[in-house]
């Protein structure tokens, strides 16, 4: 008869414990310590301590992936995040981190660097380790065959921050226009007339340049649209604009490009933080105060822009509720509670030190 000490003797194999060796171990038929050790059903106190005090002596570990495998769920979800570097991607993939976790799943981040093959390339390694669903930070406005297999989503899914045309899944994002609308209408109001935008967009290519990429993703249609509606609203002198990939060397040489043409900005909208450091290293480079020669709005709150001097003014956008939004889109999704529509987040124009009253500056 076969021990039930659980000990090793001689010759016996090292072999993981078996929910059959917690049976035997407890006394217990298979099904009572299963629905001991996995939560269901009813079992007497002491029958349940038995075997909990076995499954501790055998240090007996359930195979979580393989039960999760014949249950259709692993409690995972994956999400695709276009630079977890920029503090606005960190910060919505925390709140998407707790509130999984919160609800019981367990999360999966991949980085994709704003590039379409490693997207494809993330979305497939997801699927491939059965998540139950995606978020996903597009880096493309109209591809999507990626996320699609047979006609049918690969995997139920929400957007994150941007829009994919056609592709009809619930999507959360934040009013970028309006952000956009309403930093350019503080400019006007304190009477600058020479308006730079200073865009990130990872479809920017060879360095700054004026034209929109055809291949910019709806972020960067938004904030534009948002700035040229207040431009329009007050017959004002159109922007000048330059999309640059969001480093700040290169936001550095857009910041350039903007004050030192014929006609100078007096005013920049930088559209990330990439974009802003660009501009304060530019003003730098050239002597300009910016708070005083220069006048900056940035999108996103970070630490930083607070703690500057001067302060910088920006459009906050409530970024981790965006995340959690996101995250509870995709969970009920995944429960089958009913499919969201499109998330609008409101967002909020802060006037700190870094917008001044226009005044001619020497040139």
């Amino acid at each position: 008869m076969a021990s039930r000490s659980g000990k090793k003797g001689a010759g016996q194999s090292e072999r993981p414990a078996r929910l059959i060796d917690v049976a035997h171990r407890a006394e217990v038929s298979r099904a009572t310590a299963a629905r001991v050790l996995g939560g269901y059903g009813f079992v007497g106190g002491e029958t349940r301590e038995r075997v909990l005090a076995a499954a501790r002596e055998l240090n007996y570990s359930a195979n979580v992936v393989a039960r999760a495998m014949r249950a259709g769920r692993t409690q995972t979800i994956g999400v695709v995040v276009a630079d977890i570097s920029n503090s606005f991607f960190s910060h919505a993939t925390r709140a998407i981190i707790d509130t999984a976790a919160k609800a019981g799943y367990q999360t999966l981040v991949l980085n994709t660097d704003d590039d379409l093959a490693k997207e494809i390339d993330a979305v497939r390694v997801l699927v491939e380790k059965r998540v139950d669903g995606l978020i996903v930070v597009p880096s493309s406005p109209t591809r999507y065959d990626h996320l699609v297999q047979e006609g049918e989503l690969a995997k139920p899914l929400v957007l994150l921050d941007r829009r994919v045309e056609e592709l009809h899944v619930p999507v959360v994002c934040t009013d970028d226009r309006g952000g956009a609308r309403a930093a350019v209408e503080l400019f006007l109001a304190r009477g600058h007339t020479r308006i730079g935008l200073l865009v990130a967009t990872a479809a920017a290519r060879g360095g700054p340049q004026a034209p929109q990429p055809d291949d910019a993703v709806s972020t960067v249609h938004e904030r534009v649209a948002g700035a040229l509606e207040a431009i329009d609203a007050r017959r004002a002198r159109q922007p000048a604009i330059r999309y640059c990939r969001s480093t700040i060397e290169e936001a550095r040489e857009g910041a350039l490009a903007l004050l030192t043409h014929k006609t100078p900005a007096t005013a920049i909208l930088a559209t990330n933080e990439e974009m802003t450091f660009g501009v304060l290293a530019a003003c730098d480079e050239l002597g300009l105060a910016v708070g005083k020669d220069v006048s900056l709005v940035s999108f996103d709150d970070t630490p930083w822009s607070r703690a500057i001097a001067p302060a910088i003014s920006v459009v906050r956008r409530p970024v981790y509720e965006l995340g959690h939004a996101a995250a509870s889109a995709l969970i009920r999704e995944i429960r089958g509670e009913g499919r969201s529509g499109e998330i609008l987040l409101p967002v909020e124009l802060i006037d700190r030190r870094s917008v001044a009253k226009h005044a001619k500056r020497a040139r």
